[in-house]
C-alpha cells in the first residue's frame, strides 16, 4: 500500500472533517481486513478500527509522527485486540484455542502474557468441581451450546446455563488481579 507523506500534517490539518475523512478512507479498509483476520469476528473487527480511529483523533495533537501514520495505527490497533480478547476472556465469552491465534506480529512479551493466563485459567478450571469443570470444558473448550450440553450430561438446560454462570464468576473472581 502507498502511504501518502502528508499524513502528518493531515492530523494538524485546519479542516478537521475533511483531515480525518481522508485518513478514514485511506486506512480503514486495511485495518478493518487485519483486525477481522486476528479477531473473527466482524463485529468486533469494526469496533476495534473505530476505537483505534477515535484515539488517533482524539490524541492527534500529541502524537509524534516519524515519518507515516501507518505503523502507529496498526501497533494502536494490535494493542486494541489484545485487550478485545482479553476482555473477552475475562467475562468467559472467548478464550483463543492457541497463540496461533494472537501470534500475528505481537511481541514475545504479549505472547508470554497470554500463555500464562492461559496456564492460570486451565489450573482454575480444574479446581472447579468435577460436574462444573465438565460443562465449563464442553462450553468453553468444545464450544458445546446450553442445549448440547444439557442432551449430553442428561441434565436441563437451565441448570447448564446456571453452572456455567457460577463457574465463570468463581474463574473472574480468580483472574481480576492477572487481568487489571
Amino acid at each position: 500500500m502507498i502511504i501518502a507523506a502528508d499524513d502528518r500534517n493531515l492530523l494538524n490539518a485546519g479542516d478537521e472533517d475533511n483531515a480525518f475523512r481522508i485518513l478514514y478512507d485511506r486506512y480503514w479498509e486495511p485495518l478493518y481486513k487485519t483486525a477481522l483476520y486476528r479477531l473473527g469476528d466482524s463485529a468486533d473487527a469494526e469496533d476495534a478500527v473505530q476505537e483505534v480511529f477515535i484515539s488517533l483523533w482524539r490524541n492527534r495533537n500529541t502524537i509524534e509522527i516519524k515519518q507515516t501514520l501507518s505503523p502507529y495505527l496498526y501497533s494502536a490497533l494490535k494493542y486494541c485486540i489484545i485487550k478485545k480478547i482479553y476482555r473477552k476472556a475475562r467475562k468467559g465469552l472467548h478464550t483463543p484455542l492457541s497463540v496461533d491465534e494472537i501470534n500475528c506480529g505481537y511481541s514475545s512479551e504479549e505472547i508470554f502474557r497470554y500463555k500464562e493466563l492461559q496456564q492460570i485459567i486451565g489450573k482454575e478450571v480444574s479446581e472447579l468441581p468435577e460436574r462444573m469443570q465438565q460443562i465449563y470444558r464442553l462450553s468453553r473448550e468444545e464450544n458445546f451450546s446450553s442445549r448440547e450440553i444439557s442432551q449430553r450430561l442428561l441434565i436441563s438446560e437451565q441448570t447448564v446455563k446456571n453452572t456455567l454462570s457460577v463457574a465463570l464468576k468463581k474463574l473472574r473472581i480468580k483472574l481480576f488481579h492477572f487481568l487489571q
